[in-house]
């Protein structure tokens, strides 16, 4: 039975992992983190046209550096 997307990029998310440093594993994770708040932040504001989210998105995605435009 082949994999779901799930499974598979979680299994390709740990062994990139593996290969990395733990200074990396963290700041990989920080930036994780920030993308997940800058989003839950744009989420709670429905009010935001789609202009001002993308704004917000960029804006504090540069703070978290790619992973916060994956994120959006």
């Amino acid at each position: 039975m082949p994999l779901s997307i799930q499974e598979r990029t979680s299994r390709a998310g740990r062994a990139s992992a593996a290969s990395m440093t733990p200074e990396q594993r963290r700041e990989r994770a920080r930036k994780a983190h920030l993308a997940s708040a800058v989003n839950a932040v744009v989420a709670r504001a429905p009010e935001l046209t789609p202009d001002q989210a993308a704004k917000l998105r960029a804006v504090f995605g540069t703070a978290a550096g790619s992973a916060g435009q994956r994120a959006a």
